[in-house]
């Protein structure tokens, strides 16, 4: 077996090429898979189009449940194609506005808020085992015209909750994995290609929180409280610092928390990098083994990339193509993907979220143009 979609209970296979990214940044993992027109062995063609209901199978198991969102046959004078690319059923909260009753809960859950969102796209929510949800919303509001996943991010940022999606399509509330993905990345062994990004650039030895806060009888008095919290980054060996203004109103033990959330994540996000490994298992030969999953914890160790941690797997594309089956791993430091009540989007958490500048780039056929050309080409026809 190797990747396969299903269609209306029918399995099809034998594609050439195949490129499947998951990850806890973006909330719709996704597939672009092609092959040739007409089905080995058959006169028909594909019983394929957009719209249509799928799964998508690596050697046996379910990595996406979702839709097709594009077909696209073609054909020259000697030879056709067929690609398709898709994405699970979570695409549906990102291109689509979020409608609710009169578009506000007073007293809710964040779970319930989800679910309300989700419900008419026939998504389900699953919470994470133990997740602490945080108090429940006074008062929860949509903005007009915002996009449904926008929404719950927005919710979900509020009460330092991580929102992803599952193989079975549905939205998983959570935190950071703390769970061990079962294998190591190491130098010499599994490792095929590696890249490390090492910045300062926004780290700082001092982070001061400024915020202003009405006063009350019990926290602040009865006037406005000017409040100052600050926290140090230790391995930050040279005169750095950096002023936050709250972007809400808080408490001395908020802001205080906040001040030390600012330099983990700062921390967390100077250390990022990309490898790639043979296979789509963690098993030493690739073969062998659960895949690679994102969200657990991997220990990386690679001397020559100055890395002997373990890291968070932020993200899995795997990759087939004529050189074979690979699964190009995206890493961070735990710290990056750490997250405190009330953050909402301020400017720092909206960086820690964008992808790096070198992944940022438009590529034709996103996944087989990797930085490291792996013998396959940088798109599916050149």
């Amino acid at each position: 077996m190797t990747v396969e979609i299903k269609v209306d209970g029918k399995i099809f296979g034998g594609w050439t090429r195949a490129s499947v990214p998951t990850s806890i940044e973006q909330i719709a993992g996704g597939f672009v898979l092609e092959a040739s027109h007409r089905w080995p062995g058959e006169n028909q063609l594909l019983g394929l189009r957009e719209g249509l209901t799928c799964e998508v199978l690596l050697d046996g198991d379910t990595v996406i449940t979702g839709y097709i969102d594009m077909f696209e046959p073609e054909l020259t004078d000697t030879t056709s194609f067929i690609r398709i690319e898709g994405r699970d059923k979570t695409g549906d909260l990102v291109d689509c506005s979020a409608i609710y009753k009169t578009g506000q809960w007073r007293g809710a859950k964040l779970e319930a808020i989800v679910r309300d969102i989700a419900k008419p796209f026939g998504i389900d929510v699953i919470v994470a085992p133990g997740l602490d949800q945080g108090d429940t919303f006074k008062s929860f509001a949509l903005e007009d015209g915002e996009k449904a996943f926008d929404a719950i991010d927005r919710a979900c940022r509020l009460r330092a909750v991580l929102c992803t999606s599952t193989a079975d399509g549905n939205v998983l509330l959570t935190t950071a994995g703390t769970a061990q993905a079962g294998a190591a990345l190491v130098e010499g062994e599994n490792i095929k290609r590696i890249r490390a990004t090492h910045t300062w650039k926004e780290r700082h030895s001092l982070i001061i929180l400024k915020a202003q806060a009405p006063g009350d009888d019990d926290e602040n008095g009865a006037a406005v409280a000017h409040m100052k919290a600050q926290a140090t980054d230790a391995e930050i060996n040279r005169y750095r610092p950096l002023i936050v203004m709250a972007d809400h109103s808080t408490t001395n033990a908020a802001l205080k928390d906040r001040a030390a959330w600012e330099v983990k994540v700062r921390m967390g996000r100077g250390k990022r990098g990309t490898t790639t490994v043979v296979g789509w298992r963690t098993g030493r030969d690739g073969m062998s083994g659960p895949l690679w999953k994102k969200n657990t914890i991997v220990p990386v160790r690679s001397p020559r990339m100055k890395l002997d941690m373990p890291m968070l797997i932020v993200g899995c594309t795997y990759l087939l193509s004529e050189a074979g089956k690979f699964t190009e791993i995206t890493f961070a430091r735990p710290e990056a993907f750490e997250l405190v009540e009330g953050i909402g989007r301020s400017k720092l958490s909206k960086r820690l979220n964008d992808k790096t500048p070198q992944e940022k780039k438009k590529k034709k056929d996103e996944g087989f143009s990797t930085p490291w050309d792996l013998n396959a080409p940088k798109s599916y026809r050149e």
